[in-house]
């Protein structure tokens, strides 16, 4: 029995480790095309010289090319929702969800559909990022493979990190940085099994994305010999500078998405606005629109005025924020690095700093690890990130301090990431771990009991005692013969008591539960209960499904616990 078991269990881990390793190949490939396609007709739309449409409003030129191409980008976008029939957009957010949720489903069209809007977003100039919608492409890839028949049963959960690692690995060509991001923001715990299928998925995505050569990693970077002194009281200011734009940042993107509802907009009108919004800021400064990754790199290469770096962080923040609140959809970790880094080129503008040119590099990357460490929720995914794309332990340690400084200001002033906000608003507790969600969507129906003793409005005093003492019980229920909920009896509250109407003697505003009713909010009404059993009523037409103890919760309860256990720790 045993060497049986032993071969099943190295057969599902093989089986997860060769699945790993084939979603690491198809997200690499569609990572790499996604990429180069998107900044390509983006190159070729928006920084081509043979492609400029210009007039001149009072000595100022503007280039016409951003309206043109940003609202009709932005309908596009629109009419994708509406011909999906989708709420919104899907993202990171719904990944984490979908991790942690039991039945580890992501929805195929929406995935799918989010990961197409984003590409023509980006494509169409929106001032978004790229990662986040491959990041949620990786893990709708991974949950629909899942799926298949012919598939064994593997944990969705990891899958789904492995695809989320995937796409990391290949979109940064930093492998561990997406071993690590997996970890951290989706699957938030670690596991043996899961760091393998985690690591193979990763590995094999940036293999096959250095082999096959589409795209080069678009932030690596060479570094500089500098001296930690010389720095420290900027990477000190950084810190809690970072935290002020990152829940700026956060909290402006939250806001404007209530916006449309309130506008009575709905959800595929809306990026239409944020299409207006981008064309009309693109005529002025295109700077900010699109995913900025050259605007980023001569931020961090070459010194810059300071009036132009306040104008760059003040539209890059709003315009995002307008397109991301507004549904001209894409990422955020892209804006976040971009802030960041343009915090730190503002912050070595600062006397103390502006001395050494060297060390411009430096601020800009602790800047850019800062924002995006607080925007993402993943501390240590910056620190990992800035090691590969710089290869320099010293870069790592510099941008240490400010990421920790900014985690702990915003985890404490707004939350852990954006996307924990986003689910919270949702109504999930991803904060308060796996074991709550769990507890939220177990039904309390799937442990009733439908044996009871059932009394009828006619039973006299006598009989009832008699009927709860021989079926060995202190407590009975009122009810019709269709099962109609009528009231709770107590075999205390009717010795010693005399006269024919047992109605008279029901329990006086009883806890009564509804079978929809989720484990976690039983388990809270519990806390003042006192008796042997509880009705399970549907309170919509009073029919009674059976009742509960308190020992069948605690069972329900330790059940859940047992296996979470299993997936978190093996």
């Amino acid at each position: 029995m045993l060497k049986k078991t032993s071969i099943k269990t190295i057969k599902d881990s093989l089986s997860l480790l060769i699945i790993a390793a084939i979603i690491g190949t198809i997200v690499s490939f569609v990572a790499q095309l996604f990429i180069i396609s998107a900044k390509n007709i983006y190159e070729f739309i928006f920084n081509n010289n043979n492609f400029i449409l210009s007039f001149d409003v009072g000595g100022v030129s503007l280039n016409l090319i951003p309206l043109i191409i940003c609202v009709p980008s932005s309908i596009l976008v629109g009419l994708l929702m509406y011909y999906l029939k989708l709420p919104r957009w899907f993202g990171p957010a719904d990944t984490i969800y979908a991790a942690h949720h039991k039945a580890g489903i992501l929805d195929l069209k929406g995935g799918f559909g989010s990961t197409l809007a984003s590409f023509i977003s980006i494509s169409g100039g929106a001032s978004v990022g790229i990662y986040g919608p491959l990041v949620h492409f990786g893990a709708t890839v991974s949950s629909f493979i899942r799926r298949q028949t012919f598939i064994p049963k593997i944990p969705h959960d990891i899958i789904i990190g492995s695809g989320v690692a995937a796409a990391i690995s290949a979109g940064f060509g930093a492998p561990l940085a997406g071993i690590i991001f997996a970890h951290e923001t989706v699957l938030r715990h670690f596991s043996m099994k899961a760091v393998a299928a985690l690591a193979i998925a990763s590995m094999v995505a940036n293999y096959s994305a250095t082999e096959i050569g589409i795209v080069s990693p678009p932030l690596l970077l060479t570094a500089i010999p500098f001296e930690m002194s010389d720095i420290l009281t900027s990477l000190a200011l950084i810190g809690p500078l970072a935290a002020v734009v990152a829940i700026i940042f956060m909290k402006l993107m939250i806001y404007l998405g209530s916006l449309p509802p309130k506008l009575k907009l709905q959800s595929w009108q809306a990026p239409i606005i944020a299409g207006f919004a981008c064309g009309l800021c693109g005529m002025i400064f295109g700077e900010v629109l699109g995913l900025g990754t050259e605007t980023l790199i001569s931020i961090i290469t070459n010194e810059q005025n300071l009036v132009y770096l306040l104008a760059l962080l003040i539209g890059k923040l709003v315009l995002t924020s307008i397109c991301i609140g507004f549904g001209f959809f894409g990422g955020t970790f892209s804006p976040a690095l971009f802030l960041g880094g343009v915090l730190g080129a503002i912050i070595f503008q600062l006397p103390m700093t502006s001395i050494n040119h060297d060390l411009l590099s430096v601020l800009a990357v602790s800047g850019m690890a800062a924002v995006s460490s607080s925007v993402i929720g993943a501390p240590i995914t910056a620190i990992i990130l800035v090691l590969e794309l710089t290869g320099s332990y010293e870069y790592a340690i510099a941008a240490t301090f400010p990421i920790v400084i900014c985690s702990f200001i915003t985890s404490r002033t707004f939350g852990n990431s954006l996307f924990d906000k986003q689910l919270i608003s949702r109504g999930v507790a991803i904060t308060k771990g796996r074991e709550q969600i769990l507890l939220n969507e177990v039904l309390i129906e799937n442990y009733v009991e439908k044996k009871f003793t059932k009394l009828s409005s006619k039973t006299s005093i006598e009989k009832a005692i008699k009927l709860l003492t021989s079926e060995k019980t202190t407590e009975g229920y009122i009810v019709t013969k269709e099962n109609t909920y009528i009231g709770k009896i107590s075999l205390l509250n009717l010795v010693n008591r005399k006269g024919l109407n047992l109605i008279d003697y029901a329990e006086k505003k009883p806890l009564i539960i509804d079978p929809n009713s989720s484990l976690l909010s039983v388990i809270k009404k519990l806390s003042n209960f006192v008796g042997e059993s509880i009705p399970i009523v549907n309170k919509k037409t009073n029919h009674m499904v059976g009742i509960i103890s308190e020992n069948d919760v605690l069972k329900a309860y330790l059940d859940i616990s047992e296996e979470i256990n299993q997936i978190e720790k093996h």
